[in-house]
């Protein structure tokens, strides 16, 4: 992760990794349109970035615990 650094030097926390749904869909192994649905249905937490959804590590994570048997 990268730090941001504002005016006059004041850091904030370091910037997370944003995943495509594509690349969710990859690394669960599951379709990318399923991705979505889950982002639909609230089970998987994103942000819009114009037309498109953007998921961080931690939300993946955070699904996954969720969802252990």
């Amino acid at each position: 992760m990268v730090g941001i650094a504002l005016v006059g030097g004041v850091n904030i926390s370091p910037a997370p990794t944003f995943y495509t749904t594509e690349e969710v869909a990859e690394l669960l192994k599951i379709s990318a349109k399923t991705v979505r649905e889950m982002i639909k249905d609230k089970r998987l937490q994103a942000v819009r970035v114009g037309k498109e959804y953007r998921i961080t590590e931690d939300q993946i994570r955070q699904y996954v615990e969720e969802n252990k048997t």
